[in-house]
């Protein structure tokens, strides 16, 4: 079976009717839940100072994200903050839910306020047939206009926005208003780039509208983010380190 072909058999079983939920223990203490819910992933950070949320699915599975909270033993409104990686659809869809239903203080790029205040995705560049033939789908979805009660333009202590220690780094590429979030020795890195459909390597995102400013994004990553050995991306995922160095080798080429 081609690539291709297992592509087709796969993505339609993506969209399951409640949350599939990996759970993640590192070596600095976080824990991390990886909620996945059609295919986008939303992930829980659980740490002894607290937990926080990066990304919040889209407005359709917005029940489905609360309930895989509570089951990885978190009340919604204790989390610190809901951040956005971005503001497409399904990465902040629900945030604005999850802020109005439980107080979770939302977080997000500055250069995503226009889109999100508008609740709909700005132009999407496909890279692959796949996107191609989900463009439409994806490039129509609507959520409610959302303002984040903290908008970051530079970078930003986590610990500032949710007592716990990392970083929150802005990284316009995918959006304007891109964040990265780096806690212990994990990054997540939203649709900066994303894992593969089978097996654990990374990939270029299904939509991205500059490809060197994307494969620059990549390589300052790595600079900014010396200790990451373990990326959360937003669709598939977690990759590892050497599987970002060996993408930006063979996008380089």
């Amino acid at each position: 079976m081609t690539a291709r072909s297992l592509a087709l058999v796969l993505l339609p079983a993506l969209g399951c009717a409640t949350a599939t939920h990996h759970h993640r223990p590192t070596e600095s203490g976080l824990e991390v839940h990886t909620l996945t819910l059609d295919h986008s992933n939303a992930h829980l950070v659980v740490t002894a100072d607290g937990a926080f949320l990066v990304d919040s699915a889209t407005p359709s599975r917005v029940d489905d994200l609360v309930e895989a909270i509570r089951d990885a033993g978190v009340e919604p409104a204790e989390l610190r903050a809901v951040i956005l990686t971005h503001g497409h659809a399904d990465h902040a869809g629900g945030a604005k839910t999850l802020h109005e239903r439980f107080g979770v203080p939302i977080v997000a790029g500055v250069g995503d306020r226009a889109m999100l205040a508008a609740g709909a995705n700005e132009l999407l560049c496909p890279t692959d047939w796949i996107a191609r033939k989900r463009l439409e789908t994806d490039q129509n979805l609507r959520f409610e206009s959302t303002v984040a009660d903290r908008w970051v333009a530079a970078p930003t202590s986590l610990a500032r926005l949710t007592g716990i220690r990392g970083r929150v780094l802005p990284m316009a590429g995918h959006t304007e208003g891109s964040l990265v979030v780096v806690a212990g020795e994990v990054a997540f890195v939203g649709d900066l780039f994303r894992g593969s459909i089978v097996g654990r390597t990374a990939t270029t995102h299904f939509y991205i509208c500059d490809l060197d400013d994307n494969l620059e994004d990549l390589r300052t990553l790595l600079e900014v983010a010396p200790d990451a050995t373990t990326f959360f991306t937003g669709h598939f995922g977690p990759v590892s380190r050497a599987e970002v160095e060996a993408l930006i080798i063979a996008r380089g080429r």
